[in-house]
C-alpha cells in the first residue's frame, strides 16, 4: 500500500506529467479484459464459456475503471498545491486506499518509472507473491519469484522497453509454477511495467493458447514431413472430398487443389474393397500412377472424420522377387547337373534344396527329402539305416558340425564312410542365415593319388638305388630328375642335382674333370632342334682316372635320358690301391719313428741351452754388457722358438700315431684368450702392432682341452703376427653361430697368394711374402689338426686389400667319443 507520507512528500509534481501518465495506463489496465474477451471468442472449437466469460469481461471492466479513477486522483493530488493538498488529503488518501485494496483484490501490480533516471513507483499487490514469499515493494528483485529463463526474457524485454521504447508482452511462470502476465509501455517520458496474476480461466485461457501453439507446429512440422514424402498421402472427409494431399499424390494422380476436383488412385472397385475392410486396411493393390500399372502396398485408415491413405509402390520390389525366383529356379537346374551333392540348408536348419547328385549320394526316400527335414533328423535317418559311421561321442559329434550355422567362416571335415567312400563336406555360410553343404566324392581321387604316389615312390627308389648315374633333361635343357650315382660320379655339389638346373651348369662343372670335350656334344644333343635324334654313346676317361660309359637316350616330348657307367675294373685299382696304402703307411711310420726320435733328442740339449741363457741373463755369474745382454736375448727367443717347433712336431707324431688325447673341460674362454694374446705380445716385442680382443656378450666357457686350446690360439695369433704390418691392429674375437663357437684372428696384411693358399694347411710347408720370415710350416698344420680333433673345422679368408682371417669352428657342447669317431670315419 501507498505511504501518505509519500504522497504528501509528492505534492509537488507537474500535473501535466501525470496527466500523460493517465490515459496510458488506462489502457494499460484494461488489456486484461480484452485479452480475456479475444480468447474467449477465439477458443470457442475448444470450450464454450459462457456466463463465466462474460462475468470475467464485466469483473474486468470494473476493474480497470477502478484503475483509472485511482490513477486519476493519484494525478491530481499530485498536481495540486500544497495548500490544497492540506484540505482534502484525507478524502485523497482514503480513496487511494480503496482503490489500491481494488487492484490488489484483483491480482495486477504496476511498476512506474515517471523518468528513465527516477525511483520506480509501485502499485497493487499479486497473490503470486505471496506464495514465494515476496513483498510487493521487492517486486523488482525478480530473481527471487522467476526461473533464470523467464528472468532473462524479462531483463531482455524491460532494458529495450526503457532504452529503445519496444513495447512487450510476455507470460511468465514463477518458481511456483504460477502463471504471470508481464506488460509494458511507454507513456510520455514515464515507464510502465504492468503485472496481472493469470489464474482460474484467465490462466486456462492461457495455457490453451500455448497448447495451439505448439499443435501449429506440429502439424506444420507433420505437413513438412508428409510433402518431403516419395510416397503419396491424402486425406478425404465424410463429404468425400480431398482435405489434404501432399504432392507425391498430386504428382501420381494429376489431382489439381486449385479446382478441388475429386481424384483417386484407384477405381471404383478398388476403393469399395478398401473401404470393406474398416477401420484398417493393410494390403496391396494396383493402380495408374502417371499413366502405368503399378502395385501399392495401402495402409488406409477410416474413422467417423473421414479416411486417410498411405500407398507405397512396391512394383520394383515385386519385380525383384519374381526375378530371384527365377535366379533359384535357373540355379537348382544348374546344381541337378553338377556332379557334386549339393543340399541347402536354412536358418532353422531344415532341408531347403537338393540336387540330383544328393539324392544319388544318399539313398534316401524322395519323399522324405522333400518334406523338409531337419537336419538332424536327416543325420539319425542316415545312421540308422547305417550308411554314416557310427562316432562315439554322437551328440558331441553333431554339435561341432552344427556350429556352421553359428560361424561366418567356411569349413570342412573328412567323412570315411562304412562302404569304404571317402567325402570332403565343405559347409558354406548364408549371410542371411542357413548353410550350403557341398559332399565331394573323393574315393577314386584318393585311390588315384595313392597308386600314383606308390608308382612314384617304387620309381624313385629303384632310380636312386642304380649304380649308374641317370638324369632326365626336358625339352628347355633343364633337370627334371636325378640320382644320388650321378652326382658321386661326378662329384657334384648339392645344388647343380636338383630339379631346374640348366645343362650348361652341368657342362661347366663337369667338363673340367674329363680329358675330352664329349660334355660339348652332350649340350648339343640335349638342346639342339634336329628332327631325327638318334640315340649316341661312348666313353670318356676323366681326369681322377675313372673311365665311365655314357649314353644319350631321346624321349617323347623333346626330352633326353642321359646314363653314366663306371667300366673301371675296380679289382685292379682296389688292389693296387691297397698296396700303394700299405707302401704309404710304412713310410708314414718310419717317418714318424724318426721324427719322434731327432725330437726327444732335440729338446734334452735345447732345455739345457734355454736354462744356461736364462741364468747368464739373470746375471748370477757377474754383470754383461749391452751387446753380451742382447745376444743371450736372441740366444733364449730363437731356443724358445726352437722348443715350439720341436713340441709341435711330437704332437704330430702323437696324431699320426693316434695316442692323442684331450682332457675336455669347461674352459674360460677369456682367460684363455688373454694368455694366447700375452705370449703374441711377448714375440712381437717392440713390434708397433696391437691386439685387440672382442667377445660375444654371454659367451663364457667352451668344451675343450685348454692346453690345446692356447696352443691353438697362440699358433693362429704368431701367425696373424709374422705377416701384419706395423702400426696395424690384430683382432681376435669369439661368437656364438648356431650350435657352434667360432674363433677368428684377422690382420690387415697382404693377405694370401691364391698359388699358396691350398698348402698353407700341409706340414712344413711355409712361405715367405712381402719382405716376411718363412717359419718351420707346422703352426697351422697343428691348429687344424686339434680343431678337428675337437670335432671341428678350419677356414681361411684372405684376399687382396682386405688382410687375411683365420677362422676356428667348435663344437658348443660336448661331443661323445662315438660321435667324434663317425664324424671321423665319415671324413
Amino acid at each position: 500500500m501507498i505511504e501518505k507520507s509519500t504522497l504528501q512528500a509528492k505534492g509537488g509534481y507537474k500535473s501535466k506529467l501525470l496527466a500523460g501518465i493517465s490515459p496510458a495506463l488506462a489502457a494499460l489496465f484494461c488489456f486484461p479484459a480484452m485479452s480475456v474477451a479475444s480468447h474467449a471468442a477465439g477458443f470457442d472449437a475448444l470450450s464454450d464459456f459462457g456466463s463465466s466469460s462474460l462475468q470475467m469481461v464485466v469483473f474486468g471492466g470494473i476493474i480497470v475503471t477502478a484503475v483509472i479513477i485511482c490513477l486519476g486522483i493519484f494525478i491530481r493530488l499530485s498536481s495540486e498545491k500544497p495548500n490544497d493538498e492540506k484540505n482534502g488529503k484525507t478524502d485523497y488518501l482514503q480513496e487511494i486506499d480503496n482503490y489500491e485494496f481494488l487492484l490488489t483484490h484483483s491480482g495486477q501490480c504496476a511498476v512506474i518509472w515517471k523518468t528513465p533516471v527516477a525511483h520506480p513507483k509501485i502499485i497493487g499487490h499479486m497473490v503470486a507473491l505471496d506464495k514465494a514469499g515476496i513483498n510487493s515493494q521487492d517486486i523488482l528483485r525478480f530473481g527471487q519469484w522467476l526461473d533464470e529463463n523467464e528472468l532473462r526474457a524479462l531483463d531482455d524485454a524491460l532494458n529495450r522497453l526503457r532504452q529503445e521504447a519496444q513495447p512487450f508482452t510476455l507470460y511468465l511462470t514463477t518458481k511456483q509454477k504460477t502463471l504471470v502476465e508481464a506488460t509494458g509501455l511507454i507513456a510520455g517520458t514515464a515507464a510502465v511495467l504492468r503485472f496481472q496474476d493469470l489464474s482460474g480461466q484467465q490462466e486456462q485461457l492461457a495455457r490453451l493458447e500455448k497448447d495451439a501453439a505448439f499443435t501449429k507446429t506440429m502439424l506444420a512440422m507433420r505437413n513438412v514431413l508428409l510433402e518431403a514424402l516419395d510416397e503419396p498421402v491424402w486425406l478425404v472427409n465424410n463429404d468425400k472430398r480431398i482435405i489434404y494431399a501432399n504432392r507425391a499424390f498430386e504428382k501420381a494422380s494429376g489431382y489439381d487443389p486449385e479446382k478441388a476436383e475429386e481424384a483417386s488412385l484407384f477405381n471404383e472397385a478398388t476403393r469399395k474393397k478398401l473401404l470393406e475392410n474398416k477401420p484398417l486396411f493393410k494390403g496391396p493393390a494396383y493402380a495408374i500412377v502417371e499413366g502405368d500399372r503399378r502395385l501399392l502396398e495401402v495402409t488406409q485408415v477410416t474413422s467417423d472424420d473421414g479416411v486417410a491413405t498411405f500407398a507405397h509402390d512396391i512394383s520394383a520390389m515385386e519385380e525383384m522377387s519374381e526375378e530371384m525366383k527365377r535366379m533359384a529356379r535357373g540355379h537348382s537346374e544348374t546344381l541337378d547337373q553338377i556332379s557334386t551333392a549339393v543340399a541347402i540348408f536354412g536358418p532353422d536348419q531344415k532341408l531347403k534344396f537338393a540336387n540330383q547328385a544328393f539324392a544319388t549320394l544318399w539313398p534316401l526316400d524322395t519323399v522324405f527329402l522333400e518334406s523338409e527335414p531337419s537336419h538332424t533328423l536327416l543325420l539319425d535317418r542316415l545312421r540308422e539305416e547305417g550308411i554314416i559311421a557310427e562316432k562315439p561321442d554322437w551328440r558331441g559329434w553333431k554339435e561341432e558340425l552344427f556350429s556352421a550355422y553359428r560361424s561366418g567362416e567356411p569349413s570342412q571335415q573328412i567323412w570315411n564312410l562304412p562302404d569304404g567312400r571317402t567325402l570332403r563336406v565343405l559347409a558354406s555360410p548364408h549371410p542371411q542365415g542357413g548353410v550350403t553343404w557341398l559332399f565331394e566324392n573323393l574315393t577314386e581321387k584318393i585311390d588315384l593319388e595313392r597308386r600314383y604316389n606308390s608308382l612314384i615312390e617304387m620309381q624313385g627308389e629303384t632310380l636312386d638305388h642304380l649304380s649308374e648315374g641317370v638324369a632326365l633333361f626336358g625339352p628347355d635343357g633343364r633337370v627334371r630328375l636325378s640320382n644320388p650315382a650321378l652326382a658321386k660320379l661326378w662329384s657334384l655339389p648339392a645344388e647343380l642335382t636338383v630339379e631346374g638346373t640348366h645343362i650348361s651348369k652341368l657342362q661347366a662343372e663337369c667338363a673340367q674333370k674329363t680329358t675330352s670335350n664329349a660334355w660339348d656334344t652332350f649340350g648339343a644333343f640335349i638342346t639342339g632342334f634336329s628332327e631325327n635324334r638318334d640315340a649316341i654313346s661312348g666313353r670318356m676317361d676323366l681326369t681322377s682316372g675313372v673311365i665311365l660309359d655314357y649314353a644319350l637316350v631321346p624321349l617323347p616330348n623333346a626330352q633326353t635320358m642321359m646314363t653314366f657307367v663306371n667300366v673301371t675294373d675296380t679289382v685292379n685299382i682296389t688292389r693296387a690301391l691297397q698296396e700303394k696304402n700299405d707302401a704309404l703307411r710304412s713310410a708314414d711310420a718310419l717317418r714318424s719313428e724318426f721324427v719322434r726320435h731327432v725330437s726327444y733328442e732335440l729338446r734334452t740339449p735345447l732345455t739345457n741351452i734355454i736354462g744356461f741363457s736364462d741364468i747368464l741373463q739373470n746375471q748370477l755369474f757377474g754383470p754383461l754388457n749391452s751387446r753380451q745382454q742382447e745376444y743371450l736375448e736372441h740366444i733364449a727367443s730363437e731356443s724358445g722358438a726352437l722348443l715350439d717347433i720341436v713340441n709341435d712336431i711330437l704332437d704330430l707324431a702323437k696324431l699320426d700315431a693316434g695316442i692323442m688325447e684331450l682332457d675336455i673341460k669347461d674352459v674360460d674362454i677369456a682367460a684363455s684368450m688373454a694368455f694366447a694374446t700375452e705370449r703374441t705380445k711377448e714375440r712381437l716385442g717392440t713390434r708397433p702392432v696391437q691386439i685387440e680382443e672382442k667377445i660375444e656378450d654371454g659367451l663364457t666357457t667352451i668344451p675343450a682341452d685348454q692346453a690345446r686350446l692356447r696352443q691353438i690360439f697362440v699358433n693362429v695369433l704368431s701367425n696373424a703376427a709374422n705377416f701384419a704390418p706395423d702400426n696395424s691392429v690384430i683382432t681376435f674375437s669369439a661368437k656364438k653361430d648356431g650350435n657352434d663357437i667360432v674363433f677368428s684372428v684377422h690382420d690387415d696384411g697382404a693377405g694370401i697368394p691364391e698359388e699358396i693358399l691350398d698348402t698353407v694347411f700341409k706340414r712344413f710347408s711355409s712361405h715367405a711374402h712381402h719382405g716376411s720370415r718363412a717359419g718351420a710350416g707346422l703352426g697351422l698344420s697343428i691348429v687344424k689338426s686339434f680343431v678337428e680333433l675337437h670335432g671341428g673345422s678350419v677356414a681361411i679368408e684372405t684376399g687382396n686389400a682386405k688382410g687375411t682371417t683365420v677362422f676356428c669352428r667348435f663344437p658348443a657342447k660336448r661331443r661323445s667319443p662315438a660321435t667324434l669317431l663317425q664324424s671321423e670315419e665319415t671324413e
